[in-house]
C-alpha cells in the first residue's frame, strides 16, 4: 500500500466530513462524527468486495455473498471477504482502529460480540443504530447520504482498498476526540457502525 494515496484521500474526507458534520453553532458531535466514519468504512468494504470480484471479475453477486432477506424486504449482504477486510486482514478497518488503541494503551471493545450483534439484529428495529449512543442519523442514513460524496474522494485508492483510507480517517477522528470522548469507546462506536454497515443492500 502506497501510504502517500491513502493519507491524501483520508485527509481530504476527514475535511469534508468536518464540514458536513458541523452543527450551526461550529461545534461537532463526536459520537455522530464517528459513526458516520465507521458507517462509510463498513460499506466501502463491502463496495471494494463489489469491486474486485463482481465488477473486477465478473462473479455473480449471489457466488460473493450470502444474500439473506428479511421479514420487511430487506436484504443484507454476508462475506467473509468483507469481514476480513472488516476484521481479518492485517490491513483491516480493526487493524487501524486498534492501533490507537494500543499507542495509548487503552482497552479495546469486544469485536466478536459486536460481529454477532450485527449479525443478530439485521432485520429487527436495532439494526442500523449504535447502542447506548445517539447519533444524527443512523448507519443507513449516513451511508446513503454520504457514501456518493465519499466514494469521489476515495476511488482514487487502488482497487479493493478504498475502505484503509476511511479507516485511516477514523484514526484521526480517534485522537481529535480523545480528550472529550474514552478511546474505547470510541473504537466501538466505529466498530458498531462498520459492521452494520457491511450488510447493507442500498439497492433494496
Amino acid at each position: 500500500m502506497n501510504p502517500t494515496v491513502y493519507k491524501k484521500c483520508a485527509d481530504e474526507l476527514f475535511a469534508r466530513l468536518m464540514l458536513g458534520l458541523k452543527n450551526p453553532d461550529d461545534s461537532l458531535h463526536p459520537q455522530s462524527f464517528l459513526c458516520a466514519l465507521g458507517s462509510l468504512a463498513g460499506y466501502a468494504c463491502q463496495q471494494d468486495v463489489i469491486n474486485e470480484y463482481v465488477r473486477g471479475k465478473g462473479l455473480a453477486p449471489e457466488s460473493v455473498f450470502d444474500i439473506i432477506p428479511s421479514k420487511s424486504g430487506e436484504r443484507f449482504l454476508f462475506s467473509e471477504l468483507v469481514d476480513n477486510k472488516l476484521a481479518g486482514d492485517d490491513h483491516s478497518v480493526w487493524t487501524y482502529v486498534s492501533a490507537v488503541l494500543v499507542r495509548a494503551d487503552a482497552a479495546a471493545p469486544d469485536v466478536k460480540e459486536i460481529f454477532e450483534h450485527s449479525i443478530k439484529s439485521c432485520g429487527s428495529e436495532d439494526f442500523g443504530r449504535v447502542r447506548g449512543c445517539e447519533t444524527g442519523e443512523d448507519i443507513r442514513g449516513y451511508v446513503s447520504l454520504m457514501w456518493k460524496p465519499a466514494e469521489q474522494i476515495i476511488s482514487e485508492c487502488p482497487q479493493g482498498t478504498m475502505y484503509a483510507a476511511v479507516a485511516m480517517a477514523a484514526q484521526k477522528a480517534m485522537n481529535a476526540f480523545r480528550s472529550v470522548l474514552p478511546l474505547t469507546e470510541q473504537a466501538r462506536i466505529i466498530m458498531e457502525s462498520a459492521a452494520a454497515a457491511a450488510r447493507l443492500s442500498l439497492a433494496g
